[in-house]
């Protein structure tokens, strides 16, 4: 039998941490600090949590996890009040930065090319729609130019917002908006000259697959170099895309075409073929 206030736990002889030490027993001390900067969360390492907790997930596919709404990203630690971050925060740049190493040229290429292809469709269904709910000179001068540039602009502008990292160059988003524009004066000259002018000379005809292609190609390059300075702003400032940097492109976009709008019309007005 074991003296009165053993260690040993006669269940299996296992020391019990909690009963006083024998008489004569030599006293055990772990060496621990106990201060309260030994604890896990003061120390200078930032802790990412045991994959083994979360099934399915291992230590290679942590990365993918976006780091939305991270503690670095909150406005009390922006890099203007507390300077660069350390290497090892977790911050959305560093996410965007590793993101934008493992996408592939061809990938990349690929988007772009989705872009070039569905961005012209997509801008003549938004501007179809807007025209149901507006008429007369609002959708001329204001309405309809404004909804056609956004709407040539909003799928690059939207990989810009959500997925920077699938772009690669300036060169892809002027691309994108080039074409965009190209294929929506391709569209609207069909509609117009088959549906809404009916007999549309040979001057009409050759204006539109000439004048009004440039005007669109060329306007929706000026709103694409919007997006194009969203997009580099990101690598420049080390943050977040900020839509607000692309905005006096895509006005000075809207306030071309609806000057040329205007300039038409009056034209129009004053018996002067077009």
């Amino acid at each position: 039998m074991p003296d009165e206030g053993t260690t040993e736990d006669q269940r299996g002889g296992i020391i019990n941490p909690f009963a006083a030490p024998s008489r004569g027993a030599e006293k055990t001390r772990i060496d621990v600090d106990s201060s309260v900067f030994a604890e896990p969360w003061m120390q200078n390492v930032v802790h990412i949590g045991a994959p083994d907790f979360l099934p399915g997930l291992t230590q290679e596919t942590t990365t993918d996890i976006e780091p939305d709404e991270s503690v670095w990203d909150e406005p009390a630690l922006s890099r203007p009040l507390i300077g660069d971050v350390s290497g090892l925060a977790s911050d959305w740049f560093g996410y965007f930065e590793e993101k934008s190493r493992r996408i592939s040229a061809s990938r990349s290429w690929c988007i772009t090319l989705a872009m070039v292809i569905f961005a012209g469709p997509l801008a003549i269904a938004g501007t179809l729609i807007q025209g149901l709910s507006s008429s007369g000179l609002t959708m001329i001068f204001i309405m309809g130019p404004t909804v056609e540039e956004i709407m040539k602009v909003a799928f690059p502008l939207w990989i810009v917002e959500r997925r920077p990292w699938l772009i690669r160059s300036v060169g892809q988003i002027l691309l994108c908006g080039l074409c965009s524009g190209l294929a929506f004066a391709a569209v609207e000259n069909l509609i117009y000259l088959n549906v809404y002018i009916t007999d549309a000379s040979p001057g009409i005809a050759q204006w539109r697959w000439s004048v009004c292609m440039l005007l669109h190609a060329g306007c929706s390059v000026v709103a694409s170099l919007g997006v194009a300075r969203v997009w580099r702003s990101i690598s420049i400032n080390r943050s977040r895309p900020d839509l607000s940097r692309g905005a006096a492109w895509l006005l000075t976009a809207i306030i071309l075409h609806g000057s040329y709008n205007a300039i038409a019309v009056l034209l129009e007005n004053a018996n002067v073929a077009f």
